[in-house]
C-alpha cells in the first residue's frame, strides 16, 4: 500500500507593510537625505559632493515609495535597486560621467513617484 505524499508549499507566506512601517520608513529615509543634502558643503571633492547629493536623491525617493510598498518582498526589492542607484552614482559621479548622472537623477526620482501614482491609478505595484 502507498500513500501520495502532500503537496509541496509553492509559496511562502505573504507579509504585509503596515501603513506604520511605511510611515516610519518614509521619516527614516527623508531624515537620511536632508542630512546628506546639509553636510554636502563639508566636503571638497566635486565628484563627492555630486555622490552626496545624489545618495540623498536616492534615499528621498526611496522614501516616497515605501508607504506604498504592500509587502515586504517588495520593500527588499525596492531596497535591492536603490542599493544599486547608490552603486552607479558611486561609479559615474567618481568617473565624471555626467550625461549617465543626469540621466539617473531623472530617473531614479521618476521610479519612485509611479509607486504611488500607479496603485491611485490602477492598483498597479512598481516594485511587485
Amino acid at each position: 500500500m502507498t500513500t501520495a505524499a502532500a503537496p509541496a508549499k509553492t509559496s511562502a507566506p505573504v507579509k504585509d507593510v503596515t501603513k506604520a512601517q511605511g510611515g516610519a520608513l518614509f521619516v527614516l529615509f527623508w531624515a537620511i537625505a536632508v542630512v546628506l543634502w546639509i553636510i554636502v558643503g563639508l566636503f571638497d571633492d566635486a565628484g563627492l559632493r555630486g555622490f552626496v547629493v545624489d545618495a540623498g536623491i536616492v534615499f528621498a525617493s526611496l522614501g516616497i515609495a515605501s508607504p506604498f510598498l504592500a509587502t515586504h518582498r517588495s520593500l527588499r526589492i525596492a531596497l535591492g535597486w536603490g542599493a544599486l542607484a547608490l552603486g552607479l552614482f558611486a561609479v559615474f559621479n567618481l568617473a565624471e560621467i555626467t550625461v549617465l548622472v543626469y540621466l539617473m537623477r531623472m530617473f531614479v526620482p521618476l521610479i519612485a513617484f509611479l509607486a504611488p501614482v500607479n496603485k491611485f491609478i490602477n492598483g498597479y505595484r512598481v516594485f511587485v
